[in-house]
């Protein structure tokens, strides 16, 4: 009879062989071609009796391994899962889970790698544009776990505004993603959520590739939240995301890109209205001045 030399040997074989992504059988067979195990008898490890061998029983572990990791990556990417259905979306984490099995131990970590894997999935071919809604579903997943951080207020932003404009910098706090996904994802994303209107799948495909759009997620409180971006505030907040910005800086990025017969103080006020939006949505954070550019 087998034997192994202690504890931990014998949880990592058995570790092994219910998350072996091939199954039990195959797993077995290949631990004994390698030398592993002296035989495919495993009753050294699981009991038997006259209804289940050792097998059948390690099947039964690890059906219920598979169903929580795929449960795990349906609670990360609903939209994905409506997006292509119960069977298709199954099959979409059988094929992920072989290519990148889960090696943290934290199941949190899981979907990262799949916004990427989908990209050259056939799936993507079939309904385009899901890699980029699973970038987005997963940026929101980061969004939400990511670290507090103390908030600018309307009033220090005014104050740091009229008093210290070139000396006072900003920067996003770090639960902010900027994402550039195609511009179809996000009326897509509402017609999932039941508050778009219907679409036919050929006018999407149509659609689809043709612009992308900047999308801003962020999280108040504990609710996360995302939003498209004009060109401006996009160019504003990704020189934000960089490091610090004083408030004249930002001023002068809008200004660069207001057209040449712009009204004077179009700037100002749009950057007025931003900094008024940014800080309603908790969005910065001081920087100090040692992060002056």
């Amino acid at each position: 009879m087998q034997r192994f030399p202690d504890l931990k040997g014998l949880q990592s074989l058995f570790w092994g062989l219910i998350s072996a992504p091939e199954g039990v059988a195959k797993q077995v067979a290949e631990l004994r071609r390698a030398g592993v195990l002296e035989s495919e008898d495993l009753s050294f490890l699981v009991r038997t009796d006259a209804r289940l061998g050792p097998v059948e029983r390690l099947d039964i572990y690890a059906n219920m391994y598979f169903y929580r990791l795929r449960d795990c990556l349906t609670e990360d990417f609903p939209k994905v899962a409506a997006r292509i259905g119960a069977a298709r979306f199954h099959n979409l984490v059988t094929d992920y889970l072989l290519a990148h099995p889960s090696t943290h131990f934290s199941l949190r970590e899981l979907g990262g790698a799949l916004p990427g894997f989908l990209c050259t999935h056939p799936l993507e071919r079939e309904f385009p544009v899901l890699a980029d809604l699973a970038r987005l579903e997963w940026a929101r997943v980061e969004v939400f776990d990511d670290a507090d951080a103390p908030p600018l207020a309307r009033e220090e932003l005014l104050e740091a505004g009229g008093s210290a404009p070139d000396s006072f910098a900003v920067a996003l706090i770090s639960s902010v993603r900027l994402l550039r996904v195609d511009a179809s994802v996000l009326p897509l994303w509402k017609q999932l959520d039941g508050c778009g209107g219907a679409e036919e799948d050929g006018e999407r495909k149509r659609r689809a590739r043709r612009a992308t759009r900047g999308v801003r997620v962020w999280r108040k409180g504990f609710s996360v939240f995302h939003r498209s971006l004009p060109d401006d505030e996009e160019r504003c907040l990704r020189a934000l995301a960089a490091g610090g910005v004083t408030l004249a800086q930002l001023g002068e990025l809008l200004l660069e890109q207001q057209p040449p017969d712009a009204p004077p103080g179009r700037a100002a006020q749009r950057l007025a209205a931003l900094l008024g939006l940014w800080a309603g949505d908790e969005l910065l954070t001081s920087h100090g001045p040692a992060a002056l550019r």
